[in-house]
């Protein structure tokens, strides 16, 4: 498999160009938007390092798991130590607070041997993870633009890709009867098909965007089938290599596109 490195290039790539080092933060020189999408692209690493838990416990190409875990864990460290470094208000300093508290409780569970204890308490850890971390994202927009919003469908949308993927997890981990993350992988896949096409709808998009819209759309569709595939569990777990894979396509895909929105031509 070639999980980790086509998005840890991806990823990397964007954190250069959005220039989100903690230095570059503490001198006030970043623009308001790409200090919220520190926030943003914290909230997608919450439900990215459970998935990669949920694969080195159940097994699953658990090589590739700890890879995506090791490196899911020291980037939303890194991000949070950017954001300590940025200017923010109290109240977006409050919610900092509240997510690092959050954080911890995760980081603690994501760092230890993973097991069926930790996976279940997951579960809502994470969750409660990323309510904090939509909550700082929501208190550093209240202080910007109104134009700086643009980037609220890509950043849910890479959300989104990750929690497909936790959730396709989850429903055949045993941990739980089925019917809350069926559903809730359901609604996922739903919304992130109905953001994509607001998105290719949106014709003031400059060309070079559009290109990657296209190649978002392209990896969606077969993400998309493949997630949402019914079977048992047996079949489900014999698929979620390959459905893990794709996880990771749309996210380097989403991150494109986020990307692309904060470029030169959208200063």
């Amino acid at each position: 498999m070639h999980l980790t490195s086509s998005l840890a290039a991806a990823l990397t790539a964007g954190l250069l160009i959005l220039g989100t080092s903690p230095a570059a933060l503490a001198n006030a020189s970043a623009p308001h938007e790409r200090i919220a999408d520190l926030a943003e692209q914290s909230r997608m690493l919450a439900p990215r390092a459970t998935k990669a838990y949920l694969m080195v416990q159940q097994g699953i190409s658990p090589e590739a798991g700890r890879r995506l875990l090791a490196e899911s864990v020291s980037r939303l460290d890194q991000n949070l130590a950017a954001l300590r470094s940025a200017r923010l208000d109290e109240t977006t300093r409050a919610q900092l607070n509240t997510v690092e508290t959050r954080w911890n409780t995760v980081r603690t569970r994501l760092t230890a041997t993973p097991d069926a204890t930790g996976a279940k308490a997951l579960y809502d850890d994470t969750e409660a993870l990323q309510t904090a971390t939509q909550h700082l994202a929501m208190a550093i927009n209240s202080t910007g633009s109104e134009d700086a919003r643009r980037l609220t469908l890509p950043a849910r949308m890479r959300l989104l890709s990750q929690r497909i993927g936790m959730f396709y997890l989850y429903r055949d981990s045993g941990l739980m009867t089925p019917n809350a993350p069926t559903m809730e992988l359901s609604y996922a896949r739903s919304e992130f098909s109905a953001n994509l096409v607001r998105i290719r709808r949106n014709e003031a998009l400059p060309a070079e965007t559009r290109r990657v819209v296209e190649a978002l759309n392209q990896a969606w569709s077969d993400y998309d089938v493949a997630a949402g595939k019914p079977g048992p569990p047996g079949e489900l777990r014999k698929n979620a290599p390959a459905v893990m894979e794709m996880s990771e396509q749309v996210l380097g895909a989403t991150e494109k596109l986020v990307v692309s929105l904060l470029g030169p031509s959208h200063p």
